[in-house]
């Protein structure tokens, strides 16, 4: 496998979508950007569509790049543009429990996220779209959808890596090569 230069990750809260960009970006030397970051202004605003879009059409009009998230508002800017999707597909369960420990983590320890917001126990369960009921609306949809989506003559150039356990994201980093490390223009 040759190394990507342009890696959309993909999947569920919890399923380790910033855990692998981080990654791609030590070992690829792919600047990395949670969509997250980009998405959520300080206060939990949602940035308005159109910036939010300007913004990621700027991430991804770069030569180099590795975007984490699922924004259907700015998947007709991130896939055309992608050489990789990298989908995270991980059991429910395990996304479940990954995404109750950060939020708990993230609320005892008041680590700031997403421009300074914080994390709060009550963001599990409660508020306009709770994590966890998100995540189990969610998931079972994509699982259907995207794979249809990903098929589109439009998406053909795309390589498409699903990945379903912990274990195999593991044999990925393994199969891709590291690209040296050089400056890049951003």
């Amino acid at each position: 496998m040759s190394s990507p230069n342009r890696i959309a990750i993909i999947g569920a809260s919890g399923s380790g979508k910033s855990t692998l960009g981080q990654w791609i970006e030590r070992h690829l030397g792919l600047p990395f950007t949670d969509l997250d970051d980009v998405f959520w202004r300080p206060g939990w605003q949602k940035a308005p569509v159109d910036v939010f879009r300007a913004d990621v059409d700027r991430l991804t009009s770069r030569p180099l790049w590795a975007l984490a998230g699922n924004y259907s508002s700015a998947q007709d800017l991130i896939w055309p543009r992608a050489d990789t999707v990298i989908w995270l597909d991980l059991p429910l369960s395990l996304t479940l429990w990954r995404a109750t420990l950060r939020v708990v983590r993230q609320t005892i320890s008041r680590e700031p996220i997403c421009n300074g917001n914080q994390q709060s126990i009550s963001a599990l369960f409660f508020g306009k779209d709770p994590l966890l009921w998100y995540a189990i609306r969610t998931v079972p949809q994509r699982r259907r959808a995207w794979p249809a989506i990903l098929a589109r003559p439009e998406h053909t150039h795309l390589q498409v890596v699903r990945l379903e356990r912990p274990a195999a994201v593991m044999r990925w980093q393994a199969s891709v090569p590291t690209r040296q490390r050089f400056d890049h223009v951003v």
